[in-house]
């Protein structure tokens, strides 16, 4: 259980320490303070929440083509470089247009990965008699952390900056890419017997099934 578990709890707190919460709830201030008025700053949150809609659509229809792997390394780099470039955009005073575009690809590369794949494959990693379990622990840990950045966001910017706060949730989003390749099996037409070896062959650890048949 404690490899599924480490990995339920860490792509749930990745998930939302990777700042996609900042950015829906405080996208007309974050938008107002590139130089937009307000009435536009709310036009393009509007539009933004429409990004995401559409793009977590499309992950619907991939995520069993591709599988869960490639849309979570693939969604985790495109937050990661987009993060970097909105951080890049304030520090640089860059124009407002180029902000917004930053902050749109970046709602999109969280919607169609790993946004809507963790809730799957949270359903994934655990065995049946403890997927209720692992699943509510690792949502547990979602909400926790989507409190805690909400919480703190408009502190440490007003300490540090917009730029340097974007550039910190761009080191959570390379730790998560580091976490996936590492750690995260695929999941995508495995049983459990499957992924819980790969999981412990990921970890280092022989899995039960493998252990009884080596005995």
């Amino acid at each position: 259980m404690r490899p599924a578990l480490i990995v339920g709890l860490t792509l749930a707190a990745v998930q939302q320490l990777g700042g996609i919460n900042t950015i829906i709830y405080y996208a007309p201030t974050i938008i107002e303070q590139t130089g937009l008025t307000a009435s536009n700053s709310i036009f393009y949150s509007v539009f933004i929440g429409l990004i995401n809609l559409v793009m977590t659509l499309v992950a619907l229809r991939l995520v069993d083509r591709l599988g869960r792997r490639v849309l979570l390394l693939g969604s985790l780099t495109g937050m990661l470089v987009t993060l970097t470039l909105l951080g890049l955009s304030f520090e640089a005073e860059l124009n407002s247009v180029i902000t917004l575009i930053c902050m749109v690809l970046y709602i999109a590369a969280f919607a169609c990965g790993l946004g809507p794949v963790f809730w799957v494959l949270v359903g994934e990693l655990f065995p049946p008699s403890a997927r209720a379990t692992g699943s509510s622990a690792s949502t547990t840990v979602n909400w926790l952390a989507n409190f805690v950045v909400g919480l703190v966001f408009l502190p440490v910017v007003d300490a540090i900056g917009q730029g340097p706060t974007f550039w910190i949730f761009a080191v959570i989003c390379a730790f998560g890419l580091f976490f996936v390749l590492r750690y995260v099996p695929e999941t995508r037409g495995r049983d459990f017997n499957e992924v819980d070896a790969s999981l412990h062959d990921r970890f280092g650890k022989k899995s039960a099934d493998s252990a009884r048949r080596s005995d």
